[in-house]
Protein backbone atom coordinates (compact mmCIF):
# COMPACT_ATOMS: atom_id res chain seq x y z
CA UNK A 1 0.00 0.00 0.00
CA UNK A 2 1.28 3.69 -0.76
CA UNK A 3 2.12 5.91 1.68
CA UNK A 4 0.58 9.21 1.97
CA UNK A 5 3.14 11.24 0.54
CA UNK A 6 3.82 9.07 -2.23
CA UNK A 7 -0.37 8.94 -2.80
CA UNK A 8 0.01 12.90 -3.19
CA UNK A 9 2.89 12.59 -5.85
CA UNK A 10 0.59 10.32 -7.75
CA UNK A 11 -1.91 13.09 -7.04
CA UNK A 12 0.34 15.57 -8.27
CA UNK A 13 1.32 13.64 -11.67
CA UNK A 14 -1.93 12.43 -12.62
CA UNK A 15 -3.14 16.86 -12.21
CA UNK A 16 -0.10 17.77 -14.42
CA UNK A 17 -0.49 15.39 -16.97
CA UNK A 18 -4.16 16.41 -17.57
CA UNK A 19 -3.47 20.02 -17.16
CA UNK A 20 -0.81 20.22 -19.64
CA UNK A 21 -3.00 17.84 -22.04
CA UNK A 22 -5.72 20.74 -21.56
CA UNK A 23 -3.32 22.84 -23.04
CA UNK A 24 -2.56 20.78 -25.90
CA UNK A 25 0.76 19.90 -24.76
CA UNK A 26 1.57 15.88 -24.34
CA UNK A 27 4.36 16.27 -21.52
CA UNK A 28 5.92 13.61 -19.78
CA UNK A 29 6.10 13.79 -15.97
CA UNK A 30 7.54 10.73 -13.84
CA UNK A 31 7.81 10.43 -10.07
CA UNK A 32 11.17 9.49 -8.53
CA UNK A 33 13.09 10.88 -11.36
CA UNK A 34 16.32 10.39 -11.70
CA UNK A 35 18.51 12.88 -13.24
CA UNK A 36 21.92 11.90 -14.22
CA UNK A 37 20.73 7.54 -14.85
CA UNK A 38 24.18 6.51 -16.42
CA UNK A 39 25.79 9.44 -16.03
CA UNK A 40 26.66 9.65 -12.12
CA UNK A 41 27.26 5.90 -11.32
CA UNK A 42 29.66 6.29 -8.55
CA UNK A 43 28.64 9.58 -7.46
CA UNK A 44 25.74 10.76 -5.63
CA UNK A 45 22.77 11.13 -7.94
CA UNK A 46 19.19 12.57 -6.10
CA UNK A 47 15.71 11.18 -7.39
CA UNK A 48 13.17 14.16 -7.77
CA UNK A 49 10.05 13.68 -6.18
CA UNK A 50 7.96 14.59 -9.31
CA UNK A 51 9.56 16.28 -12.39
CA UNK A 52 7.85 17.17 -15.81
CA UNK A 53 9.41 17.12 -18.58
CA UNK A 54 11.02 17.08 -21.84
CA UNK A 55 13.79 15.70 -19.96
CA UNK A 56 17.83 16.43 -20.63
CA UNK A 57 20.44 13.61 -20.28
CA UNK A 58 23.98 14.51 -20.93
CA UNK A 59 24.79 17.17 -23.10
CA UNK A 60 20.86 17.50 -24.41
CA UNK A 61 19.28 20.64 -23.41
CA UNK A 62 15.58 21.83 -24.06
CA UNK A 63 15.19 25.39 -23.92
CA UNK A 64 12.96 26.42 -26.57
CA UNK A 65 10.79 23.42 -25.60
CA UNK A 66 10.83 25.14 -21.83
CA UNK A 67 10.12 28.40 -23.05
CA UNK A 68 6.73 27.21 -25.14
CA UNK A 69 5.86 25.56 -21.41
CA UNK A 70 6.45 28.40 -19.62
CA UNK A 71 4.33 30.20 -22.32
CA UNK A 72 1.06 28.29 -22.45
CA UNK A 73 1.06 27.94 -18.46
CA UNK A 74 2.11 30.97 -17.33
CA UNK A 75 -1.27 31.38 -15.84
CA UNK A 76 -0.78 28.55 -13.27
CA UNK A 77 3.15 29.83 -13.16
CA UNK A 78 2.52 32.80 -12.10
CA UNK A 79 -0.41 32.40 -9.23
CA UNK A 80 2.03 30.17 -7.79
CA UNK A 81 4.47 32.81 -7.78
CA UNK A 82 1.85 34.74 -6.56
CA UNK A 83 1.36 32.23 -3.58
CA UNK A 84 5.00 31.96 -3.24
CA UNK A 85 4.73 36.03 -1.92
CA UNK A 86 2.00 35.56 -0.54
CA UNK A 87 3.82 32.85 1.94
CA UNK A 88 6.93 34.78 2.51
CA UNK A 89 5.59 37.74 3.93
CA UNK A 90 6.90 37.97 7.23
CA UNK A 91 9.98 37.46 5.12
CA UNK A 92 12.54 40.23 4.10
CA UNK A 93 13.33 38.35 0.61
CA UNK A 94 9.69 38.58 -0.63
CA UNK A 95 10.89 41.61 -2.53
CA UNK A 96 13.36 39.63 -4.10
CA UNK A 97 10.99 37.22 -5.10
CA UNK A 98 10.37 37.24 -9.00
CA UNK A 99 6.76 38.28 -10.37
CA UNK A 100 6.38 37.09 -13.86
CA UNK A 101 7.40 33.46 -14.91
CA UNK A 102 8.94 34.74 -17.72
CA UNK A 103 11.75 36.20 -15.70
CA UNK A 104 11.50 33.14 -13.29
CA UNK A 105 12.41 31.34 -16.56
CA UNK A 106 15.38 32.84 -17.37
CA UNK A 107 17.01 31.63 -14.03
CA UNK A 108 18.55 28.14 -15.06
CA UNK A 109 18.74 28.12 -18.72
CA UNK A 110 20.62 24.68 -18.23
CA UNK A 111 17.90 23.07 -16.85
CA UNK A 112 17.51 19.00 -17.04
CA UNK A 113 13.58 19.43 -16.61
CA UNK A 114 10.82 21.96 -16.80
CA UNK A 115 9.72 21.25 -13.67
CA UNK A 116 11.61 19.93 -10.54
CA UNK A 117 9.20 19.66 -7.33
CA UNK A 118 9.60 18.37 -3.90
CA UNK A 119 7.74 17.40 -1.72
CA UNK A 120 8.44 17.33 1.76
CA UNK A 121 6.58 16.24 4.84
CA UNK A 122 9.28 15.47 7.29
CA UNK A 123 13.21 15.49 7.22
CA UNK A 124 15.89 18.06 9.02
CA UNK A 125 16.90 20.96 7.60
CA UNK A 126 19.99 19.64 5.88
CA UNK A 127 17.57 17.19 3.97
CA UNK A 128 15.38 20.36 3.11
CA UNK A 129 18.48 22.39 1.77
CA UNK A 130 19.37 19.13 -0.55
CA UNK A 131 16.00 19.93 -1.60
CA UNK A 132 15.94 23.31 -2.93
CA UNK A 133 19.84 22.73 -4.43
CA UNK A 134 17.90 19.72 -6.41
CA UNK A 135 14.68 21.75 -7.29
CA UNK A 136 16.66 24.98 -8.20
CA UNK A 137 19.40 22.92 -10.44
CA UNK A 138 17.53 20.50 -12.04
CA UNK A 139 14.37 22.38 -12.72
CA UNK A 140 13.71 25.29 -15.10
CA UNK A 141 11.42 25.89 -12.00
CA UNK A 142 12.10 24.20 -9.06
CA UNK A 143 8.93 23.76 -6.74
CA UNK A 144 9.06 22.90 -3.39
CA UNK A 145 5.76 21.38 -1.84
CA UNK A 146 4.95 21.32 1.86
CA UNK A 147 3.12 19.03 3.68
CA UNK A 148 1.91 21.37 6.94
CA UNK A 149 2.63 25.12 7.76
CA UNK A 150 5.84 23.92 10.33
CA UNK A 151 7.53 22.89 6.92
CA UNK A 152 6.73 25.23 5.08
CA UNK A 153 7.93 28.06 7.51
CA UNK A 154 11.31 26.16 7.57
CA UNK A 155 11.51 26.01 4.26
CA UNK A 156 10.97 29.66 3.73
CA UNK A 157 13.61 30.44 6.80
CA UNK A 158 15.88 28.41 5.16
CA UNK A 159 15.57 30.48 1.76
CA UNK A 160 15.30 33.83 4.14
CA UNK A 161 19.33 32.74 5.66
CA UNK A 162 20.30 31.76 1.58
CA UNK A 163 18.83 35.59 0.78
CA UNK A 164 20.91 36.72 3.76
CA UNK A 165 24.32 35.13 2.45
CA UNK A 166 23.83 36.97 -1.01
CA UNK A 167 23.51 40.46 0.78
CA UNK A 168 26.87 39.79 2.61
CA UNK A 169 28.41 39.08 -0.43
CA UNK A 170 29.05 35.69 0.73
CA UNK A 171 28.94 32.43 -1.37
CA UNK A 172 25.55 31.05 -1.69
CA UNK A 173 22.99 29.37 -3.93
CA UNK A 174 20.88 30.90 -6.60
CA UNK A 175 17.39 30.63 -5.58
CA UNK A 176 15.31 33.30 -7.56
CA UNK A 177 13.79 30.07 -10.02
CA UNK A 178 12.01 29.16 -6.43
CA UNK A 179 8.85 28.73 -5.58
CA UNK A 180 7.85 27.28 -2.05
CA UNK A 181 3.75 26.52 -1.88
CA UNK A 182 1.68 23.93 0.02
CA UNK A 183 0.64 20.81 -0.71
CA UNK A 184 -3.10 22.72 -1.15
CA UNK A 185 -2.23 25.59 -2.69
CA UNK A 186 -0.10 23.92 -5.72
CA UNK A 187 -3.16 21.75 -6.24
CA UNK A 188 -5.96 24.35 -6.12
CA UNK A 189 -3.72 26.60 -8.41
CA UNK A 190 -3.60 23.83 -10.99
CA UNK A 191 -7.27 22.40 -10.58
Amino acid sequence: MLNETKRYEEKVKGSLEEYFQVLGEKVEVETQWVPFRGEAVSKYSPRVDVAVGPFAYGTEQYSEKYDRLTEISNGFLNKLLQSFQENSEKFSFQAEILTDCTDLSNVNRNARCFMAIEIEKSGTRKHRLGDIINACSLGRIGVIITWDSSVLNSFLRITEYLYFLKGKHKPTYETRNLVIVSKEQFLKLLG
